[in-house]
C-alpha cells in the first residue's frame, strides 16, 4: 500500500450535524483483527478484538455514534463486548461521543494527563462549543504511562506521548498475527498530526498551547520514524488514504500491509508544518 494522502473534507462537522449520512461508510477490515468503524469517512475509530473482549480507539462525535455503533453490529460484535476505550487526544472530533460509548459499554476509558488537564484548564480549546456539535463532557478512569502496555486477552498495546497536536496526544503502538501465514505485524497509529494547531496563527489566540509543542513535534519525528510499522493507520482517514481500499483486505491479500508507509507520512506531516512556519 504506498503512502497517499488526499483533501479533508469540508465542513465535515456540519456534514455530521445535518447530513451524516452523506459521508457513511461501512466497517471494513484494515489488519488482522482490526477494523476501521467509524462509520463516516472524516475521522477514524478503530475496533480491536484481543480474543477476550474489544479495544476501541476513539470515538468521532455524538452526531457520528449511531454510525459507529451500527458498524459495530454489522461486525458481528455487541457494543458492550468493548471493555476499553482509548482516546488519542483531547479534541472533540476524537472524544466527542466518548461518554456516551462508556455508557453504553461500560468500558474504562484511557487518556493521557496531559490532554486530561487540557481539556480541565481549556475546554473551549477542545470541544468546540460553537460547532453545531451536541458537545458531551466526559471522565476518564485511567491514564497512559509509556511504561506499562494496555493489556486486554491476546493484544498489548504500547503508548507513546506525541505531543505537538495538542500536548498529550497519544500514539499506538501493537502487534496482530496473520492467520493465513502466521506474520506477525506491527499496527500504529499516531495520535495527531494537525498543523492547524501547530502554527503561529494558531498560537497568538490560544491560551494553553505554545510553539515549544511544535519545536517537541518536530524534534520527535525523526525518532518516530525509526519505530519500524507494518501497517500505518491513520486518526483522519484522508491522512493516509485507506478508504479506497475499503472492504478488499483478506488474511491473503493484506492491502494495508507496507512498512514504507509510517516513514513517509511522518514526513509529509512535517512537511505541512515547516510551510505554514513560512
Amino acid at each position: 500500500m504506498a503512502f497517499r494522502c488526499t483533501p479533508a473534507i469540508k465542513d465535515p462537522v456540519g456534514t455530521l450535524v445535518r447530513e451524516p449520512w452523506s459521508i457513511a461508510v461501512k466497517p471494513f477490515q484494515v489488519a488482522p483483527g482490526t477494523w476501521y468503524v467509524a462509520g463516516q469517512t472524516w475521522v477514524g475509530c478503530y475496533l480491536i478484538d484481543t480474543g477476550d473482549g474489544l479495544i476501541l480507539l476513539d470515538t468521532a462525535i455524538p452526531e457520528s455514534s449511531y454510525l459507529l455503533v451500527d458498524s459495530i453490529y454489522r461486525l458481528g460484535f455487541a457494543p458492550e463486548q468493548i471493555k476499553k476505550i482509548l482516546i488519542s487526544h483531547a479534541h472533540f472530533d476524537h472524544c466527542g461521543a466518548a461518554m456516551e460509548m462508556k455508557k453504553l459499554t461500560g468500558a474504562e476509558v484511557y487518556m493521557s494527563r496531559e490532554d486530561w488537564e487540557f481539556y480541565q484548564k481549556c475546554p473551549e480549546e477542545v470541544m468546540f462549543a460553537d460547532s453545531g456539535s451536541h458537545i458531551q463532557d466526559f471522565t476518564v478512569d485511567h491514564f497512559y504511562s509509556d511504561d506499562e502496555p494496555i493489556v486486554l486477552g491476546n493484544v498489548e498495546i504500547r503508548t507513546l506521548l506525541t505531543p505537538g497536536h495538542t500536548p498529550g496526544c497519544t500514539s499506538f503502538f501493537w502487534k496482530v498475527t496473520n492467520p493465513a501465514n502466521g506474520e506477525v505485524y506491527r499496527v500504529a497509529m499516531h495520535g495527531g498530526v494537525g498543523a492547524n494547531t501547530m502554527n503561529d496563527g494558531y498560537y497568538s489566540t490560544s491560551k494553553y498551547l505554545t510553539p515549544d509543542l511544535r519545536e517537541r513535534f518536530l524534534a520527535d519525528a525523526d525518532k518516530l520514524k525509526q519505530i519500524p510499522v507494518d501497517i500505518a493507520l491513520p486518526s483522519h482517514p484522508n491522512q493516509i488514504e485507506i478508504v479506497d481500499r475499503a472492504g478488499q483486505y483478506t488474511d491473503e491479500n493484506q492491502v494495508y500491509l507496507d512498512p514504507t508507509v509510517w516513514a513517509e507520512f511522518i514526513d509529509e506531516r512535517v512537511r505541512q508544518v515547516r510551510v505554514l512556519m513560512k
